[in-house]
């Protein structure tokens, strides 16, 4: 289990509220968002109920791995029957998303 800075820890753990976690390349960023989801799947949330946004495809075909991984890590194995459906993508993706599905109410 890797040592979390107190930042990285309220992050993870952070209850009732969005997170965003903005830091340089290689300070930890995919590792906390993997266990916050984790987190949130041990206490009964799907994969497929969150929002994970990234800013690039790689990060978030990264981010998906991680994920699924960490779900075979953890044996939560039904959660790879959502993980495909899951919303993990870019901010322009999901936002080009959501204009196409509501776009008749612009």
């Amino acid at each position: 289990m890797p040592r979390w800075t107190e930042e990285q820890t309220l992050a993870i753990n952070k209850e009732g509220e969005n997170v965003i976690v903005s830091a340089g390349a290689g300070s930890g960023k995919t590792a906390v968002l993997t266990a916050r989801v984790i987190r949130k799947l041990k206490e009964g949330v799907h994969i497929n109920e969150l929002l994970i946004l990234t800013f690039t495809k790689k990060a978030a075909f990264e981010m998906k791995e991680r994920i699924r991984s960490a779900i075979i890590e953890n044996n939560l194995l039904e959660e790879l029957l959502y993980i495909d459906s899951a919303y993990i993508t870019t901010f322009d993706s999901f936002a080009l998303s959501t204009l196409k599905k509501y776009n008749y109410l612009l």
